[in-house]
């Protein structure tokens, strides 16, 4: 594989790691677009062979979806473990690798402390604090309630991981019955109605195509006991959002943290926002301090494996 290689970062703000990039791999050109236009223009004039995807809120998914689509393109490696925003995966002709993984111990470390947040009340005793209200709520120990995580990739098995030092009993739902120490047990998805009755917590890991959209819905929601709490830090689109907002509003569950949502940034008329037992963070869990550099790292290692002609890491599309 020749050593020279035309690489366009798609990011609003490359400029964390860019400089990195550039003094790795001095034989390369590295270009960068900021926004939708400066991508049409990049694609059109550059025609590079590599892209950096970063989803970000300064570039449309459109626009990353018809950059990725270009004849030019060889490989994209996806800044992220999802890769929605660059469209349907059977269009593109192209190798494309994601960086799961990377971020999956912060992300595990964010729901956990989504669970515990909502298990001891500490956004209730926030409330109660800002009405000046002493009032002590019952509470028990995560040690000994049902965890069920849907969906048992990277991300999954980290939560369960630390979800175990608390003692919790944890069921994973897998595509297929395959066994793990990480779980207590492991069942399919045709399973779900006859498992949420029975879980304390259930915290949401797939990733959102066709398949999967809408997957959890009302009849789920409905299933799940009134004192049990929902996590989804996936993609909003995994969720019925209007289910969740009845749901939560007829208080048919306890409560939720939710992270992602079917339109972000979340807009101020959205009902999400007057529920006062629902968590919210805005598509961040994972984003810990250095989390670009971390993406960009694992890139760089994937770069030298291409231009060595060596075999990629994560490839979801050869």
């Amino acid at each position: 594989m020749a050593a020279h290689n035309t690489i366009l970062i798609i990011h609003d703000n490359p400029d964390l790691y860019l400089q990195s990039l550039t003094s790795q791999f001095p034989d390369s050109t590295i270009q960068v677009a900021r926004n939708d236009l400066e991508l049409s223009e990049k694609m059109a004039g550059q025609q590079p062979e590599i892209l950096f995807s970063m989803r970000c809120d300064g570039i449309s998914s459109k626009a990353q979806t018809a950059a990725a689509q270009k004849s030019c393109v060889k490989w994209i490696q996806v800044a992220g473990a999802g890769f929605d925003h660059i469209g349907d995966l059977d269009r593109l002709a192209c190798k494309i690798t994601t960086c799961a993984g990377v971020l999956s111990k912060f992300q595990a470390e964010t729901v956990m402390g989504a669970m515990l947040n909502l298990n001891f009340g500490f956004f209730r005793y926030q409330q109660q604090q800002q009405k000046q209200i002493y009032r002590k709520l019952p509470w028990r120990s995560l040690e000994g309630q049902k965890l069920l995580l849907i969906g048992f990739g990277h991300i999954g098995r980290a939560v369960a991981i630390k979800a175990r030092q608390f003692g919790m009993h944890i069921t994973a739902i897998r595509s297929r019955l395959v066994d793990t120490p990480d779980a207590d047990a492991v069942c399919t998805s045709d399973k779900l109605l006859s498992l949420l009755p029975e879980t304390d917590f259930v915290s949401l890991h797939l990733p959102y195509n066709e398949k999967t959209h809408h997957f959890f819905s009302l009849e789920m929601l409905r299933a799940m006991k009134k004192s049990a709490y929902l996590i989804n830090t996936a993609r909003g689109g995994v969720i019925d959002e209007d289910a969740l907002i009845t749901a939560l509003q007829e208080e048919q569950i306890a409560g939720a943290y939710i992270d992602v949502f079917n339109e972000e940034p979340l807009s101020q008329e959205n009902p999400l926002w007057q529920l006062d037992n629902l968590l919210i963070s805005p598509h961040y869990c994972d984003a810990v301090e250095d989390w670009q550099e971390r993406f960009a790292a694992f890139f760089a290692d994937n770069l030298q494996k291409w231009l060595a002609g060596n075999a990629l890491q994560n490839v979801i599309k050869e």
